[in-house]
């Protein structure tokens, strides 16, 4: 078989990207003949594998800045389509293709060119962009999550875009360029969620086959954390509206707290000023945060949209860092089931604020600590665990619609959906 790797970018700056480069390393370590398809220039999948062939276009993602050819180019990608067309016509019908993002250079081109082949197609949902044109299921204008039917009248009318209604409606066409791809070609699709929680949201998509593979992490901190003996509250993400830093600012001076904030984005500068009490040095390098981390009390996940899965606070449960996670985040329910943090209102700087005085308590912050601790052994596939079950997908694909096949012999963290 051949494995082909679809991902915008070949460097990693999110996790969309660090899954597509622990895929390739997993087929590569299996003996896969393994293939990758890039919007940028490659260096970064070149410099990390060099047994893999790698296609690219040599092109900016959208984040970068926005040109006016990318009125057309990010909604068809012409160049996207016939690399991706030219690398299937050299034999489609062992190889399996697996894409990842899409939505900043390679467009929704690259589906017409994966409708017109026999290949078998997987696509790992990290957000929520196979059915909903800003990705996100949340309305930018008022931080509250969306319920409307995607590409409906009032999606249509709702003015719901980080950036203005003239975008929301070059996303919508975006969207019908890639529903255009075909029902049928839609209809062969599977679909690798990173959090079971994600099947609701995708399941009107006319997508059929869903499975669930947690991706695997590691403690954010070296050695277990006894939480209830430090003081630092943390928090570690992008910088951006969507991910709830506002709130959590509002938060900080409502109560005059402290708090470490490190992560990169547009409201960083916007935070370095409203916080100046507390320490926002913008992206550290991994030993630092290590560091910080094992100073940590607790660990804040304020984001406003329905959160896929929560990477970084599952590392730190996964060192004993017990977490307070917004209402909205897919992971909520299952962090106060097995008392490993608790839970606020999404977008309520007074429940915040309130969920965080409660961590005053050295006994409340040992117990969730240690409920942390314990769940974060079972919430997420070990390294190993992952990578066996991924070449599982690859070489020998479920039986779709089996009720219960494997569900027995698999770990907590696993799960197939019918």
């Amino acid at each position: 078989m051949r494995l082909v790797v679809v991902n915008d970018v070949s460097v990693v700056l999110g996790g969309a990207t660090k899954v597509a480069m622990q895929c390739i390393e997993a087929g590569i370590a299996a003996g896969i003949d393994c293939s990758v398809l890039v919007g940028d220039d490659g260096e970064g999948v070149r410099t990390s594998f060099p047994a893999a062939k790698v296609t690219s276009l040599g092109e900016r993602p959208l984040r970068d800045g926005v040109r006016l050819l990318d009125v057309i180019d990010r909604n068809y990608n012409c160049r996207a389509y016939e690399a991706l067309d030219n690398m299937l016509a050299e034999g489609d019908e062992e190889t399996v293709v697996h894409v990842h993002g899409w939505s900043q250079i390679l467009s929704p081109s690259i589906f017409h060119a994966l409708a017109r082949h026999r290949a078998r197609v997987i696509v790992t949902a990290h957000d929520f962009f196979l059915n909903c044109p800003n990705g996100g299921y949340l309305n930018f204008r008022t931080g509250e999550v969306c319920h409307y039917q995607p590409l409906s009248a009032a999606c249509l009318c709702s003015n719901c875009d980080k950036r203005n209604y003239v975008h929301k409606l070059w996303r919508l066409g975006r969207m019908l360029t890639q529903r255009s791809a075909g029902q049928a070609f839609w209809n062969r699709v599977e679909v690798i969620l990173a959090h079971e929680n994600m099947e609701p949201y995708l399941s009107s998509a006319g997508l059929k086959h869903f499975r669930t593979l947690r991706t695997p992490c590691k403690p954010l901190a070296a050695e277990p954390v006894k939480a209830w003996l430090n003081d630092r509250a943390l928090f570690l993400g992008r910088m951006t509206w969507e991910k709830g830093v506002r709130t959590l600012a509002e938060a900080l001076i409502r109560t005059g707290r402290t708090a470490t904030l490190i992560g990169q984005g547009p409201l960083l500068d916007e935070m370095q000023h409203a916080l100046p009490h507390c320490y926002v040095p913008g992206w550290l390098e991994d030993s630092e945060v290590q560091r910080i981390a094992a100073e940590a009390r607790f660990f804040l996940m304020p984001s406003l949209m329905p959160e896929p899965y929560g990477l970084v606070a599952a590392e730190a449960m996964m060192s004993g860092i017990p977490v307070i996670v917004s209402s909205n985040a897919l992971i909520a329910e299952e962090v106060a089931r097995n008392g490993a943090g608790l839970v606020f209102e999404s977008g309520n700087a007074a429940s915040l604020a309130d969920k965080m005085a409660m961590m005053d308590s050295v006994a409340t912050v040992r117990r969730l600590s240690e409920g942390a601790y314990e769940y974060g052994k079972r919430i997420a596939p070990s390294g190993d665990e992952w990578r066996r079950r991924l070449i599982e997908i690859y070489q020998r694909p479920m039986s779709w619609g089996v009720k219960g096949e494997e569900v027995g012999s698999l770990p907590e963290g696993f799960q197939v959906i019918h």
